[in-house]
């Protein structure tokens, strides 16, 4: 197509064809991208719109970690504790609720 003997206007349509399919190609690969942030949607919707109070919220945290890191250790800790507690309780309560429910939902009736 670049030799000598092909006429400017039949190079200059070419390239213009060529330059419309490349772009085409770019905005399917974009809508390719696009569809994952699209799930999401709504979180990433918040966060833009809220983006200012966001970013407030993480530097005050980022200040209280700075300023009074034994609070935020012990409240860690507390805040472990307290799942482990429920994590290892839950087993047993799964056992027993139905039992539970069995002996009220007979009074109830």
């Amino acid at each position: 197509m670049n030799s000598e003997r092909t006429p400017l206007a039949v190079r200059r349509a070419h390239l213009i064809a060529e330059c419309a399919q490349q772009r085409g190609d770019l905005a399917d690969q974009l809508n390719l991208l696009k569809v994952p942030v699209e799930r999401v949607g709504s979180t990433g919707g918040f966060l833009a719109e809220h983006r200012k109070a966001v970013l407030a919220g993480a530097g005050v945290a980022l200040g209280i970690v700075i300023a009074r890191p034994k609070r935020v250790l012990a409240l860690a800790a507390a805040g472990m504790s307290a799942w482990k507690m429920v994590q290892n309780a839950l087993p047993m309560v799964q056992r027993v609720l139905p039992i539970v429910r069995a002996r009220i939902g007979g009074h109830l009736e």
